[in-house]
């Protein structure tokens, strides 16, 4: 891997981190009121429809490819409206400016445009989907996913699915928003959601910064050392680690809190 190379996996790790930091506490809130244990499945499922549906209907794979072109843009706008935190008319101005590159502009100025409203599409709908997966079945949905994803590249199938979306993303003239691209280094729409997803699980937790650090340090670590052997990684595996790392903290916290208080108890009965 050459050092653009190097650059662009810590980038785009580095845009995973933000993705994690950068919703607010109250992001979306109104969905609460539709939680339900089914929204859990969405996330493995997406991994999998996303895969199987371009194998099963090639044709399906362009169509994925403009669907993201037409509705991430909308996407983008309720997350700078909705989601990210900051002044309004800043965000809403960056925004705009972003697509307008992303539209006219070629080379690497346009990539980044694209990649970043790519981004902000992806916030809108993990903050949205953290919003909906009740909080007990949050880490099954998260490593269910992540299993998944791991599962299909391993067998090849998700290797197959990758490069007919890849090739139905060069029949596209125009900006693309269904990946994040960075150099010559992409990550998928789901990984990014992913991280979203996180992000708007932890918003306003005092966790949620620290969640962002975990995220880019792993999956700068993990890019770094994997992808000079494998071309294709499965890019949830950073962001599955660092919930799992957030979460075996707290319940040791947790345990060392109840041996405390059972502690206290014993004394205080003892007295």
């Amino acid at each position: 891997m050459t050092a653009s190379g190097y650059t662009a996996v810590i980038a785009l790790a580095t845009l995973e981190g933000l993705l994690v930091a950068l919703p607010k506490a109250n992001a979306l809130e109104p969905l609460r009121t539709l939680r339900s244990p089914a929204w859990a499945a969405l996330l493995p499922g997406s991994i999998v429809a996303g895969t199987f549906l371009p194998l099963v209907m090639p044709s399906m794979a362009l169509g994925l490819v403009l669907m993201a072109g037409v509705i991430t843009p909308l996407l983008a706008a309720v997350a700078v409206l909705e989601v990210v935190r900051g002044p309004r008319a800043a965000l809403l101005a960056l925004a705009l400016v972003l697509s307008v590159m992303a539209a006219l502009i070629s080379g690497w100025a346009g990539q980044l445009s694209a990649t970043a409203l790519t981004a902000l599409g992806c916030l809108a709908v993990g903050t949205a989907l953290a919003r909906l997966i009740p909080r007990s079945w949050f880490v099954l949905g998260v490593l269910g996913m992540c299993l998944a994803d791991v599962a299909l590249l391993a067998s090849g199938i998700g290797t197959s699915a990758a490069q007919l979306m890849a090739s139905a993303t060069r029949d596209v003239h125009g900006p693309v928003f269904s990946q994040a691209d960075i150099g010559r280094v992409t990550t998928d729409y789901p990984d990014l959601v992913l991280a979203a997803v996180l992000g708007g699980f932890l918003a306003g937790r005092h966790r949620q910064l620290l969640a962002a650090v975990l995220v880019t340090v792993l999956g700068a670590a993990y890019g770094l050392l994997l992808l000079p052997i494998a071309h294709l990684l499965p890019a949830t595996v950073p962001i599955a680690l660092a919930l799992l790392m957030l979460e075996s903290v707290d319940a040791r916290r947790a345990a060392n809190r109840a041996q405390t208080d059972a502690l206290a108890a014993a004394l205080q009965s003892a007295g």
